[in-house]
Formats: structure tokens, C-alpha cells, sequence
């Protein structure tokens, strides 16, 4: 395959992606500090799943993407600030629950937003401060392909990045910016995709205290754990009609953000999306927690 194909191919590969993103599944699930889980609904707004398995609706916009902030950083800022944030839980509660429309999001331990601007003639990491200041982290042509981020205990960042039309890759890169390979891999090919993906896709990613990474490889209905030294290893297999987009850890176990297959003639009907919430536990025991009824 020549080098021109092979931005050809990427290319079209966006435009999958990019196409499933506004059409609609989300990503965002977040647990705070007492175990309380919270999920984006593109069909709805937000949910939340109490410690008792009460589900929850959080009145909020349809947004693809959420993050916790557990300290409370952005707590006191506007409803909607910066043209693609929004605070979702009221003004000063903490935690607070911040969307974004357009791109993966992050609130880091120094108390910023980082987010992923993937349009093509920007293709930045940027820093957001809770008093609107930005500035830019990081710049490369194949952040227009990331699809998830998220933070590790020692502040780098994460993110999938799918700019190899045959392969995700999994990167992480530092509070000085550089940028770093953790994981390369081709997804598990099947004859039952998920509507309009390919094997590689991958969405929403964790990473716990010892720097192992969770993905959702939505491509491959499945989940995946990689180590610090990025060998794979798959945690859960989905069959259709279910695919996972996001992950959250809490305590040892895995929460997974699943949706429900649509068929091609509903896939820009947001209602026709219907999510779920599973955990792995510790045992490696799957249980399903709620699934939003239309």
C-alpha cells in the first residue's frame, strides 16, 4: 500500500468515525468517590446509577463526551463556557460533571481541562484553565483521529488514535508534551461490526494506579486491558447487538458503557441509541447494572 493510499484510507477512516460520533453513541461514564456512576445518554442527556442501583435521569445536553472533576475546579464556572463545555451538575456542587460537544475531554490532577481539538486544521491537545485560559500542550496531524482520552495517576495523558486505517494505537503523552507509543494493535476482524466502524475503532479509555489501560474497542465489541510494557489482552467480548464506547474504574473493577445496534435506516434517530452500564468485577464476574427504556 502506498503512502497516498494510505492517507486516503485514513481520511475515509475520519469520516466513518466521524460520522458514527455525530450519529450518536456516547462515551462519557464517570464514577465519583463513592461510587456513584455517571453516563452519557446522546438520545437523552446524562444518568446517574446510585450505590443502591437506583437509576437517575440528569437533566443535560445530548454531548458524546463527559468528565468528572472531583475536586471541584470548574464548579463555579458558567453553564456553558468556552463554546464547547458544559457544566452538567449546578453551580458549585462538587464533584462537578463537565460535557463536551465536539471532543474528548479530561479534568487533570492540576485541575485543567485537556481536550482534543481532532479538527483537521487544528489537531491539538489543549489546556484549558478553570478561569478560561488555553494554551496548547501538544500538536500532530494524527490528533485529528483520536476518539478518547483520559488521565493517569502521575498526570499524562492518554488517548486512541486511529490515523493507521489498519490499526489503533494507544499513546500517552506527558506534561511537557512528548508523545509517546504505549500500544499498537489491529482489532479482532468480524462479519457482525458495529454500524459504521471498523475492526481497529476504539472509543473511551482508563488507566488505573499501576498504568495499566482499559479501552473500549468498539470496532470489536470488546474490551481491552493493556499493561505499562502494551501487551494486550481482551477482558470481555461483546456479541451483537451491544458494543461498549466507554469504560470507568472504581476500586479494582471495570464499568463498562455499552449501546444497543441501530439499524441503518434510524442511525441519525438519537432515541433508536439505547445504552447500558455492565461492571467486571473483581472475580471477572459481568453484571449488568441499568439499561435506559424508551
Amino acid at each position: 500500500m502506498t503512502t497516498k493510499t494510505i492517507l486516503i484510507f485514513a481520511l475515509l477512516l475520519n469520516m466513518i468515525v466521524g460520522t458514527m460520533a455525530s450519529a450518536h453513541p456516547g462515551s462519557g461514564i464517570v464514577v465519583d468517590i463513592y461510587g456513584q456512576i455517571y453516563f452519557t445518554d446522546t438520545g437523552k442527556g446524562v444518568w446517574k446509577i446510585d450505590t443502591q442501583g437506583k437509576l437517575t435521569y440528569i437533566p443535560a445536553s445530548r454531548f458524546h463526551w463527559m468528565t468528572i472533576d472531583p475536586i471541584g475546579y470548574f464548579a463555579e464556572s458558567q453553564k456553558s463556557f468556552g463554546e464547547y463545555f458544559e457544566r452538567v451538575t449546578p453551580q458549585s456542587d462538587k464533584p462537578a460533571l463537565i460535557m463536551c460537544s465536539d471532543f474528548p475531554l479530561v479534568v487533570n490532577l492540576d485541575g485543567n481541562i485537556y481536550y482534543a481539538d481532532t479538527r483537521p486544521s487544528s489537531t491539538k491537545i489543549i489546556r484549558r484553565t478553570p478561569d478560561g485560559k488555553e494554551s496548547v500542550l501538544a500538536g500532530n496531524k494524527i490528533f485529528q483521529f483520536i476518539s478518547g482520552i483520559a488521565a493517569g495517576t502521575d498526570g499524562s495523558l492518554y488517548i486512541t488514535e486511529s490515523s493507521n486505517p489498519n490499526a489503533n494505537t494507544i499513546r500517552k503523552i506527558t506534561m511537557n508534551g512528548t508523545v509517546s507509543i504505549i500500544a499498537t494493535f489491529i482489532g479482532k476482524d468480524s462479519n457482525n461490526l458495529p454500524l459504521e466502524t471498523v475492526p481497529s475503532y476504539c472509543r473511551g479509555l482508563a488507566v488505573d494506579s499501576t498504568g495499566t489501560i482499559y479501552v473500549a474497542a468498539t470496532g470489536s465489541r470488546s474490551v481491552l486491558q493493556i499493561t505499562p510494557q502494551g501487551k494486550v489482552k481482551t477482558i470481555l467480548q461483546e456479541s451483537s447487538p451491544w458494543t461498549p464506547t466507554g469504560v470507568a474504574l472504581f476500586h479494582g473493577e471495570v464499568y463498562v458503557l455499552e449501546w444497543h445496534d441501530v439499524t441503518p435506516e434510524n442511525l441519525e434517530v438519537r432515541s433508536a441509541w439505547i445504552p447500558r452500564v455492565r461492571k467486571i468485577g473483581l472475580d471477572g464476574e459481568v453484571t449488568i447494572l441499568a439499561t435506559v427504556s424508551r
